[in-house]
């Protein structure tokens, strides 16, 4: 279905019974809808919750060129998620929701929980961008020191090309470049990454991981890549006035988890704990869905 947010009509897709706590899921990227993966992988939360799919402006079927530039800032996808908790607890008579966010939902979810807390039963952040550059920098580094240790010349010289724009000017060609080698090196997924896509139904595999997706984190990024870099959450999340759940994999790479651990230990919060996923990269949910889906499920109880 499509529902208004922020004056655009975005894609939400509902999955088990509405008598269940809602279970608000924000996707990565920006522009990387998970619906795929979590709808393939993460069944098992329709036991437990009423789980809800939003492709967020910019991503899957909510994805349209003639999105307003001027809408695509994190503000506004603050506001698109506040509008939609409203919309989801008004239709289904339900007072809270939990928020689920991976990676930059992580970062968004994260925003909305220290803002609007009061619209939350709890907050899990799944390998959360918790700071822009100082990530980017922390990815970078691990990259180059495999490449160091691996002797690949080749991989060395390109990222010594791009090296000097971590200090400025940082593009998102340089992220699509150093992201590449990266997931050579297993930074990004530890298990197989092409057969966690291949797993996808292929209808849903051809829609939203084709040329589609790249064209959708090209258009998001263009537009957020300023905001993005600037945006830490040690300075702007810091207190989050609902139990808030951190997982994190222990080979991620891609959002690296010291970040989040220092993030973690300064956020406030009535309750928090940390989760260890020991044999996941950044792609938790669908690396180690058996154990993700009853930490999950076990927050409902």
């Amino acid at each position: 279905m499509k529902v208004t947010l922020g004056g655009l009509p975005q894609h939400v897709l509902t999955r088990g019974s509405a008598e269940n706590p809602l279970l608000l899921i924000l996707h990565g990227g920006p522009g990387f809808a998970g619906l795929p993966l979590f709808t393939t992988y993460n069944a098992e939360l329709e036991k437990d919750f009423h789980v809800v799919h939003w492709d967020q402006r910019g991503a899957g079927r909510t994805y349209t060129p003639d999105t307003p530039a001027a809408s695509m800032t994190i503000a506004q996808y603050v506001a698109d998620a506040v509008e939609l908790i409203d919309w989801l607890t008004g239709r289904y008579g339900q007072e809270k929701v939990h928020l689920l966010g991976h990676s930059w939902g992580g970062q968004l979810g994260a925003s909305v929980a220290a803002k609007h807390p009061d619209r939350l039963h709890s907050f899990i952040g799944v390998a959360p961008l918790v700071a822009g550059i100082r990530n980017e920098r922390a990815s970078y580094a691990f990259t180059l020191r495999k490449a160091t240790e691996a002797g690949d010349t080749g991989a060395l010289r390109i990222l010594r090309e791009i090296e000097s724009r971590y200090s400025g000017n940082f593009r998102y060609l340089d992220l699509i470049v150093q992201r590449g080698l990266l997931a050579e090196y297993g930074g990004v997924t530890h298990s197989d990454l092409g057969a966690l896509i291949n797993g996808v139904p292929a209808d849903l595999r051809d829609e939203y991981f084709g040329r589609a997706l790249a064209t959708a984190q090209e258009f998001c990024w263009e537009h957020l890549l300023p905001e993005l870099m600037a945006a830490d959450l040690t300075r702007t999340a810091r207190t989050i006035d609902v139990p808030v759940h951190v997982i994190l994999g222990r080979h991620d790479q891609n959002t690296p988890s010291e970040l989040a651990v220092e993030w973690f230990e300064l956020l406030s919060a009535p309750s928090k704990e940390l989760h260890w996923f020991e044999e996941s990269g950044h792609l938790i949910p669908h690396e180690e869905p058996a154990k993700f889906n009853e930490l999950v499920r076990s927050i409902a109880r």
